[in-house]
């Protein structure tokens, strides 16, 4: 009787063994539990350069003697150190929750082949970073995922509570979009020097005056609120030689004063700040809230 037990404990143990051993070489691969658990592990401050590689645009970002530049043509423009310092905070963001696939063929189920968004984060010639960003998901009403995937490997992760449209990713949103900013408190008088006319408002005490004549408080306000803070995205090529046929000039009584241009090409008013150097704007709206009419106040 102790004989036959012990049989058949054997013969258990030997099922149980070759059960073990079909179980870990025929498994499906894509349902394994070991994994990376680290994608993304690099010092920003030892970041120079960003690309970042969008369906139909190429972004790419370069720190030049301390300051960030974004290439537009052959030119480096100033980059918004703020935004591209909260590009990195987010992609440092992404963790590996859980392996989605190790499949080749399930990239383009997940966005991680050609139609991702690949970011390439290097420094000092050293790629710190190599991802492609798939598309996202919601699972429930709270809870968002999507897809990456490191261009060297063939695994597919699910990184919780990252979505890649929160990104900044096209080239304009990481470009010096400022056309002025100061404050009200030290502005002390706005010169309009057009190919007509030209005016002035200079500030006497807490008033406003044209020609030593007081001007509407309302009006006045309103417009210095228009202008105070003017940021656009209407960027246009800053290579024109067209000549300014249209000035303000704001001055104040603790800083330099801001120049704001417009000339006229090809049927557009093309604007300039010297706020900002690099660039130039085709911004009708943003031409009449500035270039106002003599006649306004």
């Amino acid at each position: 009787m102790k004989v036959m037990n012990t049989s058949k404990l054997f013969i258990f143990l030997v099922i149980i063994s070759l059960v073990f051993v079909i179980i870990k070489f025929t498994k499906n691969p894509d349902r394994s539990n070991s994994y990376n658990e680290v994608l993304v592990d690099f010092d920003s401050q030892l970041v120079d350069k960003i690309k970042i590689n969008n369906e139909n645009e190429q972004v790419i970002l370069e720190k030049i003697s301390g300051q960030w530049k974004v290439k537009v043509g052959q030119k480096q423009h100033e980059a918004v150190k703020s935004t591209v310092e909260s590009f990195l905070q987010t992609i440092q963001t992404i963790k590996p929750s859980r392996l989605a696939s190790r499949s080749v063929e399930r990239w383009s189920d997940y966005n991680v082949d050609d139609k991702g968004t690949r970011v390439i984060i290097s420094g000092d010639k050293d790629v710190f970073l190599d991802i492609i960003l798939g598309r996202f998901a919601f699972e429930g009403q709270r809870t968002y995922y999507s897809f990456v995937r490191l261009v060297d490997d063939n695994d597919t992760y699910v990184a919780d509570n990252f979505m890649k449209m929160s990104l900044v990713s096209k080239r304009d949103d990481f470009r010096n979009n400022r056309v002025s900013n100061f404050r009200n408190d030290s502005l002390t008088a706005i010169d309009f020097i057009y190919p007509d006319s030209a005016f002035s408002l200079t500030k006497k005490e807490t008033y406003w005056f044209k020609n030593n004549v007081e001007v509407d408080s309302i009006k006045f306000k309103k417009y210095r609120d228009d202008v105070q803070f003017i940021m656009s995205k209407s960027f246009a090529s800053s290579d024109s030689t067209s000549v300014a046929t249209h000035e303000v000039i704001f001055h104040f009584s603790n800083r330099s004063e801001i120049k704001i241009t417009k000339s006229l090409e090809q049927g557009d008013w093309l604007i300039r700040s010297s706020e900002n150097k690099d660039e130039a704007w085709k911004d009708p709206v943003l031409s009449e809230k500035i270039f106002i009419s003599k006649k306004y106040f």
